[in-house]
């Protein structure tokens, strides 16, 4: 790779690659015709977010399992987490309750919930947004930049449709078969607003203010 600098970091020489988005949210073996995306990184930050990439597998599995086609697989794969992870098994049983939401029609089910650790989504979520930024714009965001994450479930009404405008004038940008799609707009600051989608399914948004190294 030359002397090309981290698209995570933005300081140390990368020496390998990180999976745009993580490869681990698809279970394996992985289709033949996803062509995985990756950016440069150095072996710390390709690493350092292993743990954190489990937790994000399980959550996104979770989150989106009903609507991907691939669902015996993904129970398979999901199932090989947990019970190599102790810490996350014993999260989700002693984490779990009984809710009611709207789970195959109008009529609100009762359904089991799970509490994930939201610094683990937010670290995931921020190193895409890091590689999608590289990506756009051949530069990295740079590690000291502050990245605001938003999932679309946890916004209210004016929130929701504010971003929904943006991302409405922008066009859509399909990875990996149409399972990741982004939306993305860099200002001449270096200010970048996103919008991420995955499996059709689960959407968040993101604001990221760069500081460069």
């Amino acid at each position: 790779m030359g002397n090309q600098l981290c698209a995570i970091c933005g300081k140390n020489e990368a020496t390998t690659v990180d999976h745009l988005p993580p490869k681990g949210i698809y279970p394996k073996p992985i289709d033949d015709d996803i062509n995985m995306h990756t950016v440069p990184a150095c072996s710390s930050c390709n690493g350092g977010g292993s743990k954190e990439d489990e937790e994000f597998k399980l959550f996104m599995g979770l989150e989106t399992g009903e609507f991907r086609d691939n669902q015996e697989k993904l129970i398979d794969s999901l199932a090989g987490t947990i019970s190599h992870n102790r810490r996350l098994a014993a999260q989700i049983f002693s984490n779990h309750k009984k809710v009611y939401a709207k789970y195959r029609g109008p009529v609100a089910e009762k359904v089991v919930a799970i509490d994930f650790n939201s610094n683990a989504y937010y670290l995931v979520i921020s190193r895409i947004v890091r590689g999608l930024y590289w990506r756009e714009t051949s530069e990295a965001l740079g590690i000291e930049s502050e990245i605001g994450v938003f999932p679309a479930y946890s916004l209210d009404f004016e929130e929701a449709r504010s971003y929904k405008e943006l991302m409405d004038a922008l066009p859509s940008k399909p990875l990996n078969k149409g399972t990741f799609v982004y939306k993305g707009v860099v200002d001449k600051g270096g200010t970048s607003i996103w919008g991420m989608q995955f499996f059709k399914r689960h959407t968040v948004f993101a604001i990221a203010e760069a500081k460069k190294t």
